[in-house]
């Protein structure tokens, strides 16, 4: 069961593997819309990547550099 910790300190924890487009859906409809990346590390991510483990995830948008 991953536990993906997000920039403002929040967590959600998922039943089972996620992508990344999943998580941005969990939170909100608008972010789901306006996601292009995640980001782990200094990896930027595709919205497809599958998550399995406890990560930290802060979602790139039209408005990050």
């Amino acid at each position: 069961m991953p536990i993906i910790t997000l920039p403002d300190g929040s967590s959600r924890a998922f039943a089972q593997p996620v992508s990344i487009a999943q998580v941005a859906a969990d939170i909100g409809p608008g972010l789901a819309r306006v996601a292009l990346a995640g980001q782990i590390g200094e990896t930027l991510l595709d919205l497809s990547q599958v998550l399995d483990q406890d990560t930290t995830l802060p979602l790139i948008t039209h408005k990050d550099e």
